[in-house]
């Protein structure tokens, strides 16, 4: 039961949030059920910043079961006030901030985050494979 209400809490939230940003009322119910429901993969981005990409590389190192992906709300972000970091846990070693969540995105999930719901988020890094080819990540964030 607990498990429903949080899901229709979440889809509340992140319609009213979509509502605000111009969709009309059943498409922002209807686009944050599929989100919800199905998940959302997206692109992190800022991940060439400062010394993102050595971390990115030590990450893809180590065994996948070490790592855990949060996602936390970023209030102290100057340019985006709904900026939500994207971080990895590194067990016995600590946490890495590798970057943020797209902007448009981040405005909808921001408000699931400040309504106090938590969400799980997966991380699978891509790129690296050549001497030049950055790193980059992607994120799959679930109820």
């Amino acid at each position: 039961m607990k498990q429903i209400t949080k899901t229709r809490k979440a889809v509340a939230t992140m319609a009213n949030q979509l509502h605000k940003l111009g969709y009309t009322l059943s498409k922002a119910f209807r686009t944050a059920w599929e989100r919800i429901k199905d998940g959302m993969t997206v692109k992190v981005q800022g991940v060439t910043f400062g010394n993102r990409q050595e971390l990115l590389r030590f990450i893809t190192g180590r065994n996948p079961e070490d790592l855990t992906a949060y996602l936390r709300r970023d209030r102290a972000n100057t340019f985006d006030k709904y900026a939500v970091a994207v971080v990895v846990g590194i067990q016995g070693i600590g946490y890495a901030h590798i970057g943020y969540l797209p902007k448009g995105m981040a405005q909808s999930v921001a408000t699931v985050l400040d309504a106090g719901m938590g969400l799980n988020a997966g991380l699978r890094i891509t790129g690296g494979y050549g001497y030049k080819e950055t790193f980059g990540a992607l994120v799959h964030i679930t109820v």
